[in-house]
């Protein structure tokens, strides 16, 4: 470690030397403070130990040559400044070398207007129509941007061109500086899309409070490491695909981490009933009485019978079975469970699902439809790309669901892996994680305007083939931020919580009910837009589909008596459904 010598000198005994005695009597003297007296005076004595005359910058550069900072050159020129006159060559000396000791991102650029436009990169650009509304200060870092561009060959700018360009600072003011005048020359044109990429990128992040507030402890289960050790090392193997026999299906991977989470509670249980944590049929009934006893614990109404309804009970029983049987536990157990599980099964056709209710909140499909538009259209007013960008991601979001409501996982789309261009239509050739179904096919046209502003993210509609052919070449995300990157895999469900108040989820459901009104042809459909196959989905659908059609013969029928009856009586209620 080097010592470090410290000048303690006092201001009388500096005074006092024979180097300072040229400046006796000078005015200024007075108004050098200590610091940057000490350095002179050890500037002095170290240019007359090399038999320096007028110091040069490389005499500047070689006093300080032992340190990174330019401090003791600042306090130098503080005190030259006190001492010397103006126009004193030796202060500009000291200035260039501050300047080379430490180079500064800010570059002092006199040029005029006349001159800027006189240079031969901006030749190109004299003509345009917005070049006098550019200011001169914009107008500098364009030339300065261009010339960066000539010296490198670069004829189409990429992101990594512009934060080269500014390597050199911290701040993302250049661009942003950049930015303003190429929109007043260039307005939506594609150059504009990379130099928001590199903006964003330059830009500093936005303080986030996510996870600043911890999340609480679960109070009513336990950690998995509690778990007993065959328990852990299984749930282990199968996430790695290994199951302990060749005639047992790895499950998915939702489905392991609803076991586990099932699994954390069942165990919690035991423990606070002072028993082995292992799955018995008095587990069981313990583990169901205590969900009951925790349900009826909410005194908000919002959330009565949350954790408790049929069809969470009927799946938490389903995981546990699913799990001894893979552990391989006692056939009578795993019997003993399966009943409890078909019990609650049939309980749960006479249970209303949450999500209904939900739906019969949806707005219709036409004002569905009049938001995505909306939102569209409002996209297209917007001057900040961020917010542009925001909705326009919605607008498509709302809108594609409506026509193909995909599962979270499925919504992280490509191009070309997910989605291309036919030189008509987009098509979609997408394989679905639920049982890897495939969902092929075009898109339809009320589509067509919402993806090309997704391409094109605010560029000129002239530009919509070229801006195509990059996404696919690049296979971009569908759904990208400003800068860029893919949307969360949640984004979709966002969105349509946001504008419906229920997550993507409930496009699904939506599709079943109004297709499922059109009869058997109608429930094929939905059942291909959802990428569904299973018989008890086909059944399920099938069967709610007539009960509907039923529900609406039977009314039709009521009406028709009731209309017979007034007819013979002569009693007609035409003044009833009249509008005065």
């Amino acid at each position: 470690m080097t010592k470090r010598n410290y000048d303690t000198r006092t201001r009388e005994e500096i005074l006092a030397g024979a180097r300072m005695q040229s400046f006796t009597g000078n005015p200024g003297l007075e108004h050098v403070g200590l610091r940057e007296l000490r350095t002179l005076d050890r500037f002095l004595e170290f240019a007359s130990q090399q038999g320096i005359g007028t110091p040069s910058v490389d005499d500047f550069l070689a006093f300080v040559e032992a340190g990174k900072s330019t401090r003791p050159l600042d306090d130098l020129r503080t005190a030259f400044d006190r001492l010397l006159p103006d126009g004193a060559g030796v202060r500009d000396t000291l200035r260039d070398a501050i300047r080379l000791k430490r180079p500064r991102s800010r570059r002092c650029d006199w040029r005029g207007r006349e001159q800027i436009l006189q240079e031969p990169e901006m030749q190109p650009y004299v003509e345009l129509q917005g070049i006098e509304d550019v200011a001169l200060a914009d107008l500098r870092v364009l030339s300065a941007f261009l010339s960066f561009a000539s010296a490198r060959n670069v004829a189409v700018p990429t992101t990594e061109d512009f934060l080269t360009f500014v390597e050199d600072v911290t701040s993302s003011r250049r661009l942003r500086s950049l930015k303003t005048a190429l929109a007043a020359i260039l307005p939506q044109h594609p150059v504009h899309l990379p130099l928001d990429e590199a903006i964003a990128e330059k830009s500093p992040a936005r303080p986030s409070r996510a996870g600043t507030k911890p999340r609480p402890t679960a109070a009513r289960r336990v950690a998995k490491e509690a778990f007993p050790a065959e328990w852990r090392t299984l749930l282990e193997n199968m996430r790695f695909g290994v199951m302990p026999s060749l005639d047992l299906r790895v499950p998915a991977p939702s489905v392991i981490d609803s076991m586990e989470d099932v699994l954390r509670e069942y165990a919690a249980v035991q423990i606070a009933a002072g028993e082995e944590i292992a799955v018995t049929v008095a587990g069981l009934r313990r583990f169901l009485d205590a969900k009951t006893a925790a349900s009826a614990t909410k005194m908000n109404p919002k959330y009565e019978g949350e954790g408790n309804r049929i069809a969470t009970r009927h799946t938490a029983v389903m995981r546990l079975r699913q799990f001894a049987t893979i552990l391989g536990l006692d056939t009578l157990v795993i019997a003993a469970i399966r009943n409890h599980e078909n019990e609650l099964r049939k309980e749960r056709e006479d249970e209303v699902p949450l999500k209904f209710g939900k739906l019969d909140r949806l707005p219709g499909l036409s004002e569905s439809w009049d938001i995505a538009r909306g939102l569209l259209d409002e996209a297209g007013s917007q001057r900040l790309a961020q917010t542009r960008t925001r909705l326009t991601n919605e607008a498509v979001v709302v809108a594609i669901w409506m026509f193909l409501p995909l599962r979270l996982t499925d919504g992280q789309l490509r191009w070309r892996r997910d989605i291309r261009w036919d030189g008509e239509r987009y098509r979609v050739d997408i394989v679905t994680n639920k049982a890897t179904e495939p969902l092929r096919g075009r898109l339809h046209p009320r589509l067509m305007p919402f993806i090309d502003a997704l391409i094109l993210r605010g560029v000129d509609p002239a530009y919509i083939d070229e801006m195509r052919a990059r996404a696919v070449e690049a296979e971009l995300p569908l759904f990208r931020d400003v800068s860029g990157r893919m949307l969360a895999k949640s984004y979709p469900s966002s969105v349509w919580r946001k504008h419906f108040g229920a997550g993507a989820h409930i496009a699904r459901s939506r599709i079943h009910t109004e297709l499922g009104a059109l009869g058997p042809e109608g429930v094929e459909a939905a059942l291909a837009l959802c990428a569904q196959r299973s018989p008890k989905s086909h059944a399920f659908y099938a069967g709610q589909a007539v009960r509907d059609a039923q529900m609406r013969d039977g009314q039709d029928l009521i009406g028709e008596i009731i209309d017979e009856c007034l007819a013979e009586t002569g009693e007609g209620d035409e003044d009833f459904w009249s509008d005065e």
